[in-house]
């Protein structure tokens, strides 16, 4: 009895400190990428890493996620060196294996943490709109470029107001990549904060910040 009470009481802490290394890794990350203006450096890292699997066992699947979680692929990833790239980056992709699984979650994470950090950095301003009440009806709007839209939103992963750039990025990455393990996106996740989109959007009774259901790139 008393050893089922201690492992309850410790999964809290534990998932707890877990979520705490989790966020300095990617803090730690984000800095690096800064310092050496390596923007580019998980699309290198991985792409560098799906050639080393694919040389050592060719014919490997096409799609990103299933390459890199194979169970072929668990004995290389971490393990075997990339060519031509500094030790730094294998050694990094070991810890994102030991927090995140692989390194593809570990990217999309950190994707995830960017927008958080723009989204907690960004002036809280009221909407240029007139606030609608208590509409349900779900609005459709084209938006030339998403990334001049100063209008705050909010999303179904994100009670947070953003911006419109911003909220579609973040569904991107919730809704595309992680959850269908379209991790191909994360190559091309700077499409989701530029250029014309329709978008679909509702105000639930008073909020101050509409919600956004659903976009399209036009």
């Amino acid at each position: 009895m008393y050893t089922n009470v201690i492992k309850n009481s410790a999964i809290p802490l534990y998932e707890n400190n877990q979520l705490i290394l989790q966020q300095n890794f990617l803090k730690f990350i984000d800095e690096h990428i800064h310092l050496h203006g390596d923007a580019d450096f998980f699309a290198t890292l991985i792409t560098a890493r799906i050639e080393t699997i694919n040389y050592l066992m060719p014919h490997q699947t096409d799609n990103l996620y299933q390459c890199i979680t194979s169970d072929y692929a668990q004995n290389i990833n971490g393990i075997v060196a990339l060519d031509n790239l500094d030790l730094y980056y294998i050694e990094i992709e070991k810890q994102a294996i030991s927090l995140f699984g692989n390194i593809l979650c570990c990217w999309a994470e950190y994707e995830h943490y960017r927008i958080m950090q723009r989204v907690i950095k960004h002036p809280l301003t009221k909407n240029s709109m007139p606030q609608l009440v208590d509409n349900n009806k779900k609005i459709t709007e084209v938006v030339a470029k998403i990334e001049n839209d100063t209008r705050l939103f909010i999303t179904s992963y994100c009670a947070l107001p953003m911006t419109l750039s911003n909220a579609i990025a973040l569904k991107t990455i919730e809704c595309f990549v992680k959850k269908k393990y379209c991790y191909e996106l994360l190559y091309f996740l700077e499409i989701s904060t530029n250029g014309e989109y329709m978008i679909h959007y509702h105000y639930k009774h008073t909020d101050l910040f509409p919600t956004l259901v659903a976009s399209s790139h036009i």
